[in-house]
């Protein structure tokens, strides 16, 4: 930490959990938005005519600018500092939510998602920033577990929160209400920041790289947008010469990162963090993870209101066990993991797998006469599984990161998380929408049982690659400790 800062921090001691809650609000509300639109879905998709593609970018654009602009949000925090990135960001994210509150058309409402997405890519990577100015040392790692346990119950929460404002529907505003609650929390945060925490910026200034920011970002438009059109316009000639785009791109931006960092200069992402292979297998092991949930998410809100016909409230309520098991394991897989280490992650996918396995079990026992309520006990196990996955597996990953790359890596991570809920919800989107053919209770169930088998595969995969992260830690540390082990002849080895 630079001395300014630490100087800065210092009268800010005694207020510093008061700005660890508005943070946290702020946090909650960013991650909140990735999954709350799914419960509105139908109710969108009846009342603006959207398409099933129209659907997919409704949920995707969010994610997808949110997760392109990650790593230039916290650049410019680093620019223009810190509290300044986060408030503008949360009146970004607060207007843009105005908009998709107020918008009459699908192609609108998309439009302000992207918005939406740019202001919290510039907002939350602040957090963790302000986090580790103002908390001392001995503080910061209850600070940021309480940051990690509010990201997970983010994530699940939408679709209770969406449920319960559906339900109640207190001022008549049906799904607008998803959105345009964002506007008074968002500016209570931004009320309550301004006296909590003085602004602080990074020393080194670093230029931004905006050739890096256009190549990753036309890669992951290249790929992600024929994945969610190509099926309605039949997988046409142009569809597979997107993707060949998407990964020409992909090649020149690591070429452009390369180059930069050998002329010494700042990349958007240092691609030597990827020669360590524990962190490679490690993303890849949270790409299943995350590809496998945000394709259940989006499949599971429209077979439970579309295909059973659940009200909203029901809806919630059907999504309760999920977020009490995976906010409880969020707690506990802390503990566990110091314990048994990575032995908890493996067990967490396979529960996840047995989750989706039962819904599947009832899915054909009950048939045309299924109800809901049994599907709790194995949403109960999904919850418990995502809990014990996902942030031990982050904490996991990083452990073997040297303290230089640490900022780096986290971005990458979470950049990878967010790009992952994207394609999950693009990929598995469309293959649900291709077997949902008909209506009535029997054809979304179909289309739901295909969709469980693709998260149930990526629930092995991700096992699999835990396994490897598990097999290359050993390894480095068998090499750490013969690098160390003194010489049989008591000398130096040249």
């Amino acid at each position: 930490m630079i001395q300014a800062n630490v100087n800065a921090s210092q009268p800010l001691e005694a207020k510093r959990w008061w700005a660890l809650s508005v943070l946290l609000l702020g946090t909650f509300m960013v991650i909140l938005d990735s999954f709350i639109v799914n419960v509105a879905i139908p109710s969108i998709q009846s009342q603006l005519q959207a398409s099933s593609t129209q659907i997919q970018f409704i949920v995707a654009a969010y994610v997808l600018s949110y997760a392109v602009l990650l790593i230039p949000g916290a650049r410019i925090g680093d620019w223009i500092g810190r509290k300044k990135s986060f408030i503008l960001g949360m009146i970004l994210f607060v207007a843009a939510s105005a908009l998709c509150g107020f918008a009459t058309g699908a192609p609108f409402l998309i439009f302000s998602r992207v918005i939406q997405g740019i202001g919290a890519a510039i907002l939350i990577p602040q957090v963790l920033s302000i986090i580790h100015v103002i908390f001392p040392p001995e503080e910061k790692g209850k600070a940021i577990g309480l940051y990690g346990a509010v990201s997970g119950l983010g994530l699940i929460a939408g679709q209770i929160v969406g449920g319960m404002l559906l339900h109640f529907d207190a001022l008549g505003l049906g799904w607008r209400s998803v959105f345009l609650i964002n506007i008074p929390i968002g500016l209570l945060a931004v009320l309550l920041i301004i006296p909590l925490v003085q602004e602080n910026r990074s020393s080194a200034k670093k230029n931004i790289d905006v050739w890096g920011i256009v190549l990753l970002t036309c890669s992951l438009l290249l790929c992600i947008y024929p994945m969610v059109v190509g099926r309605e316009a039949g997988w046409p000639l142009w569809v597979y010469a997107s993707f060949l785009g998407g990964i020409a791109f992909l090649l020149a931006f690591v070429w452009h990162e390369k180059k930069l960092l050998r002329s010494g200069k700042s990349p958007l992402i240092p691609v030597a963090i990827f020669q360590e292979r524990s962190f490679t297998v490690g993303v890849l092991a949270l790409i299943a993870f995350q590809l496998g949930n945000s394709g259940f998410f989006l499949t599971v809100s429209i077979t439970l209101q579309d295909g059973l016909m659940l009200s909203p409230m029901q809806s919630a309520a059907a999504f309760m066990p999920i977020g009490i098991a995976f906010f409880a394991a969020s707690l506990l897989a802390p503990k566990w993991l110091n314990r048994a280490g990575t032995a908890v992650l493996k067990w967490g996918a396979w529960l996840m797998a047995a989750g989706y396995a039962a819904v599947i079990w009832f899915i054909n026992a009950g048939g045309a006469a299924l109800d809901w309520l049994p599907l709790l006990i194995p949403f109960l196990l999904i919850g418990w599984g995502q809990g014990l996955v996902a942030s031990p597996l982050m904490k996991t990953i990083l452990s073997g990161i040297p303290s230089q790359y640490a900022g780096s890596a986290s971005g990458v991570l979470t950049t990878c998380m967010q790009t992952a809920n994207v394609l999950g919800v693009a990929v598995i989107g469309t293959i649900f929408f291709s077997f949902l053919t008909g209506h009535g209770t029997e054809p979304y169930m179909h289309a739901f049982v295909i969709a469980l088998v693709c998260s149930i595969a990526l629930s092995i995969v991700t096992f699999l690659f835990i396994l490897g992260l598990q097999n290359r830690q050993k390894a480095g540390r068998l090499m750490t400790r013969r690098a160390h082990r003194p010489s049989p002849h008591g000398g130096d080895h040249f």
